[in-house]
This record gives structure tokens, C-alpha cells and sequence, in this order.
């Protein structure tokens, strides 16, 4: 059952102790709300998942557990509270700024992003945590849409080929999956990393290629990724490359799914998707 937002920041408050919170929205995704709970020394944020976060791939109990070991290498903020239902997780506020688009232009917040990508893929992903396939991730949002104009089809052609050329990865690691700026936060000497709704264990090229996907990193990006990140350039850089288009198609696929289900579409970024997609 789901969870409206007054009624959820008013059961929080009491499970955490709070008695009169100031309560501030936050941005946040499409699929959740979130809400900042300040009283006193103490500070959380709450995430209240929407009723379409399940269908679109949020898995609750791979977030809680992911965020939680990431939370104790200093890569997330700490988990105060997780509601038993599966509605609501609270987090410990942390200090920061979402860095701006033109940010990530900036070499050295992209070394230091693929630094953090470092630190959280040399951790041991907890038992039990989903294990999670851009491919398949991408096959399923593909599977579940209504296309009258023919582009589906074409994707589901092409993902299949490239899914079918591409080598497992050497390993599994825990892997973030979902690498946007909206979800860093930089207070100038760390970076925490927020909304582990789709982590799991994966193939630890995925989280750099979501970065440079998202924010549509030239070479020259994707080398300051890889400077952070350490290892193999060349092995490394050509991985990347193999899974940037499917990652592109899972993009557009999470976004056509979700309009599906009623929740805002950007027809810009779509088209700049498929504009990238079928180019």
C-alpha cells in the first residue's frame, strides 16, 4: 500500500524521535520524493518511493543493503531508518552540493567520480543483493513499451546484436547504476552518492559508462573517468564504449516506461536519445 508524503514524514518523525521537524522538498526523481527532516542537531533526509518505482526496476532491499556497505567506506550517507513495509528509507542529511551541468566538463571532478566508481567496485557486494544486466535491463523497459512508429522494434534489433558481441565482465562488483550529478553530492573534499534504488552487483564498466552516458563525455571525459579510476586504460576505455549504447537504451527505455505509467516524460531528451540511438 502506498504512502502519502504527510503521512509518511509523520510516522518517520516519531520512529526517529523527532517532535516538530522542519520539513523541506528536495529535488528528486521522477519515480520518489524526498524530504529534508531538520531538528536540532539532527538531520535526515526521507525518500518516499512512488507507486511506479517497483515496475521501473527500484529494488528496496538491494538499496539498503548496497547503501549500506557504501555508507561504511564513507562513499553514502548513513541509513537512520527503513520503513518495514518497503515504503520509505531515512538517511542521514549530508553536507554537499549537487554539482552543476557544466561540472562535469571539469576534469577534476570527473577523476574524482571515477575514483569514488574505484572505491565502491573494491568492496564485497553483501549476499543476497540482485545482480543487475544493463542488457537485460534494457530488454525488459523495451519489452513493456507500446511503439507506433516502428523505433522499438528497431532497438530491441540492435540491443540484441550488441548484447550478443559483448563478453561478460571479468567480474561482478557492487555497482551504483545510476551515476547522474542530481545524485552527487560534492562538499569540495568528498563525494557521497544518493538514491540506490537500482544498485546491485554488475559489471563495474556500467556505473562509468552511466556517467559518461548521462552527461554526454567526449574522450577526453571518459580518460578523466579512467585517470580516477585506475587499471587498464585501453581494456578499460573500450568496455565502456561497448556498453554506452546500451546504457543509452536503457535510458530511453526507463523514460518511455515511465511515461507509460503517467509520470512526466522530457520529449528534448528523448529525441536526443534516439537521435544517439539510431545515428
Amino acid at each position: 500500500m502506498s504512502l502519502g508524503p504527510p503521512a509518511a514524514i509523520a510516522e518517520a518523525a516519531s520512529a526517529l524521535g523527532l517532535a516538530r521537524p522542519e520539513v523541506t522538498p528536495l529535488d528528486g526523481g521522477l519515480a520518489n520524493r524526498s524530504f529534508r527532516l531538520h531538528e536540532g542537531s539532527r538531520d535526515y533526509v526521507l525518500r518516499l518511493a512512488g507507486e511506479a518505482a517497483a515496475r521501473l526496476g527500484a529494488d528496496i532491499r538491494s538499496e539498503i543493503a548496497m547503501q549500506s556497505i557504501a555508507a561504511s567506506a564513507g562513499l553514502a550517507p548513513r541509513i537512520a531508518l527503513v520503513d518495514p513495509a518497503g515504503r520509505y528509507v531515512v538517511s542521514e542529511y549530508a553536507e554537499g552540493s549537487v554539482p552543476g551541468a557544466s561540472a562535469l566538463c571539469d576534469p577534476a571532478l570527473l577523476t574524482r567520480i571515477g575514483a569514488w566508481c574505484a572505491r565502491l567496485h573494491a568492496l564485497e557486494a553483501p549476499p543476497g543483493v540482485a545482480t543487475v544486466d544493463l542488457g537485460e535491463r534494457a530488454a525488459g523497459y523495451l519489452a513493456r513499451l507500446r511503439d507506433a512508429g516502428g523505433i522499438v522494434p528497431r532497438l530491441r534489433d540492435e540491443l540484441a546484436r550488441r548484447r550478443g558481441a559483448l563478453l561478460p565482465p571479468d567480474r561482478l562488483a557492487p555497482c551504483h547504476h545510476d551515476l547522474h550529478r542530481r545524485n552527487l553530492l560534492d562538499d569540495g573534499t568528498r563525494l557521497v552518492v544518493v538514491d540506490w534504488e537500482y544498485a546491485g552487483r554488475g559489471d563495474p564498466a556500467a556505473d562509468l559508462a552511466a556517467c559518461a552516458g548521462y552527461h554526454a563525455l567526449d574522450a577526453a571525459g571518459v580518460d578523466a573517468l579512467i585517470a580516477g579510476y585506475g587499471g587498464a586504460r585501453a581494456p578499460l576505455r573500450a568496455r565502456i564504449a561497448a556498453l554506452a549504447w546500451i546504457f543509452d537504451c536503457v535510458w530511453y527505455g526507463w523514460n518511455a516506461a515511465a511515461a507509460q505509467d503517467c509520470l512526466a516524460e522530457d520529449a528534448a531528451e528523448q529525441s536526443r536519445l534516439v537521435a544517439r540511438l539510431l545515428g
